[in-house]
């Protein structure tokens, strides 16, 4: 089932494409701050912002590269219940050992994730590779 239909409908949203590399993490980050206060959602922006940079920093790490360009699609959407969904789609249709990272029985950015309030699923869209979802209330956010 796909995580993202778990949630209230989504009331405002934003949607970006970036190119995979270095910059990418510093663009979700910037971009996070600016579009999340424009969408109105009550959460801490801060922790918001940082799980935007983890989840894109993750696909930078893992995401195959090719001999082109490597596209990632970043979403943020606010729900009717205030929920911010932050979604980062690659072109890589898995996700090997998700549940020990979402755990944090590994370092990394997951737990990362975590520590901030996001809540991680993961899915594949219609159109191909995978999205990884973090799900944040304004009540677990934490900077």
């Amino acid at each position: 089932m796909d995580p993202a239909a778990l949630s209230a409908p989504v009331v405002r949203e934003w949607t970006r494409r970036f190119e995979m590399g270095e910059n990418a993490r510093l663009l979700a980050r910037i971009h996070t701050r600016t579009q999340v206060t424009l969408l109105g959602w009550d959460g801490d922006v801060d922790a918001a912002a940082e799980v935007a940079r983890q989840l894109v920093a993750n696909a930078y790490t893992h995401a195959p590269t090719g001999p082109g360009p490597v596209q990632i699609w970043f979403r943020l959407a606010v729900t009717e219940n205030d929920e911010l969904l932050i979604e980062v789609s690659d072109p890589l249709p898995e996700f090997p050992d998700f549940n020990n990272a979402v755990q944090g029985t590994r370092a990394g950015g997951m737990r990362e994730i975590r520590r901030h309030g996001g809540q991680l699923s993961w899915f594949l869209p219609e159109c191909g590779g995978k999205t990884v979802q973090a799900r944040m209330t304004p009540e677990t956010a934490a900077a």
